[in-house]
This record gives C-alpha cells, structure tokens and sequence, in this order.
C-alpha cells in the first residue's frame, strides 16, 4: 500500500484472549467471552496482564457474576503470533488460572483491593517462535524527545517527566468485540483524558478517559504515543521534538456505565503494585496519608 512504511512494534503488544469454563462432564467446554492483554517483565520471565473481571467473571467492584449462568473462567486461551514480514501464523495456547477445581488456589495475582481490574498471571518463557512484544515499563523523560546525538547538550530541565493531563490523547490497544480482523496487530482506540489523573477516581488509583470502547478491550494497555511535531507542554515551556515517544500508561478495564463512553484505566502504579518483578529498576510503592 502507498505510503506505509513499517507496522508500530507496540501493534504486536496487545494479545487476543478468551476465557473459558471447564466442563466437569462429557459436555464442551463453554467460552465466555474475548478479552485483551499484554505482557510486562523481561524476556523469558514475562507476565500476562488483562482486568481482574477477565479472569474472574465477576464485578470487581461488587463481586457479582457477569454471567446469568454464573459460570466463571478455569482457564484462558491466548493467541500469540509466529512468523513475520509477509506472513504470521498463530500459536494458541491455554493457561489454567486455579490449582484446583474449587477455584480456591489462584495461579494469578491480583491488587489488595479486589475494586483495582488489575490481573496478572505468570508466563514465564513464551512458546517457542513467538514474537515477544513487551510493554516498556519507564516513563519517558523531555530528555527523549531530543534525537540521540543531542540528548547529552539538553538542559537539567530536560529530565522531567513528560506530563500526562487531562485531554491529553491515549490509545488504548485491544480488539473490540473480540474482531481479529487485524490480527496479530491491535486496534488502536483513541481517547482523550476525561478525568485529572491525579485526583484517585473514587478514591482508587484510576482515571477516566474519553473513549469508544467496546467488550472485548477489558485488559487493553493504555498508552502514550508522541510523534514527532506533536507539541508537549513542561514546566510553562512548549517542546517541539523529532523523536516518537512511546509508555505504558495503564490498564483499560471497561466503561463506568453501559450508557456512556467514558472507560476506566488503572495506573502502572497500581500494575506495579501488583506485580514489582516488572516494575522499572528503582521503583518504590507509592503510600498514601
């Protein structure tokens, strides 16, 4: 096609998932519904990370189950990608979520706070011949937004934060309504920031975002994606660049209510909380007063 040059690595970030019940007799098993995740850690020791509600069919908030039949998942089929350039070939593999059959013994791990649609289930190494497209885990820095050969003549001002503020754009990164039409590479869901992210959503580390989003993007990675020319505003300056900067934001875990488009993303803080293993060298937990 004229005028496309490469495909954005973070495209191969989001993995098609699907959760399902176990049958316990000679019947099928049942598939209850898609979803979206991605990975985090280091290659070779990776974590697939999706909404807690994913992997638990249940509320996080109210601990109700989705279903009316009240059948929750046993385990999750992911569809990882092989294969490359021309042709990718999918690798599907199944991963139990409990121990046992009474589902009392998880093998995955969720926040303190069961309201926080956080899961994250240990991988481990990834199947052999699969592409490894791993979400970083830094936040960028005005640093980065230089080309490389000028970084180290930038200012001490340049090592602040990129900022993230309310209306600025995200992309959440899933496959709504479960549509694999684009597969291996993720829809790309713009959406702006709805509510202050600082300000704790319900007291929860959370925050709004503008989107249309669907079913089957509860486990979507959030992130931040500048491209070069894209202006960004520090520190009462506005920054004009010539470097793509791309970070993890957060985890999407599904609109506050089925009537409107406003959908809720859980910070990396939170993630991290979850799972430190992954967490950028030097992190620390946040504690609240």
């Amino acid at each position: 096609m004229r005028g496309v040059h490469s495909v954005h690595t973070l495209s191969f970030g989001a993995l098609y998932i699907e959760a399902w019940h176990r049958s316990r007799g000679g019947a099928a098993d049942t598939r209850l519904g898609p979803a979206t995740g991605f990975l985090v850690g280091a290659p070779g020791e990776t974590w697939l990370i999706t909404a807690r509600h994913v992997l638990t069919g249940k509320r996080s908030d109210t601990g109700a189950s989705l279903r009316d039949d009240g059948l929750h998942p046993d385990y999750i089929r992911v569809r990882f990608a092989s294969g490359g350039e021309e042709a990718f070939l999918p690798i599907t593999k199944d991963f139990d979520l409990y121990e046992d059959d009474l589902q009392l013994d998880a093998l995955w791990r969720g926040h303190d706070d069961q309201r926080v649609d956080i899961a994250a289930l240990h991988i481990g190494a990834l199947p052999q011949g699969v592409i490894e497209a791993l979400m970083p885990n830094t936040w960028p820095t005005l640093r980065e937004l230089h080309p490389l050969e000028r970084r180290a003549q930038a200012g001490a001002d340049a090592d602040l934060d990129i900022p993230l503020r309310i209306t600025d754009r995200l992309f959440v990164l899933g496959f709504p309504f479960g549509h694999t039409g684009s597969w291996p590479f993720a829809v790309w869901t713009a959406a702006p920031v709805a509510s202050e992210p600082l300000a704790l959503w319900d007291g929860l580390p959370a925050f709004l975002l503008d989107a249309r989003t669907r079913e089957g993007q509860s486990g979507s990675p959030v992130v931040m994606h500048i491209r070069p020319g894209d202006p960004v505003a520090a520190g009462g300056d506005v920054y004009e660049h010539e470097e793509t900067v791309t970070a993890l934001v957060g985890v999407y875990s599904g609109r506050i209510d089925p009537r409107a488009d406003l959908g809720m993303v859980w910070t990396t803080e939170a993630l991290y909380t979850i799972v430190p293993e992954a967490a950028p060298p030097g992190w620390t937990p946040h504690v609240q007063n």
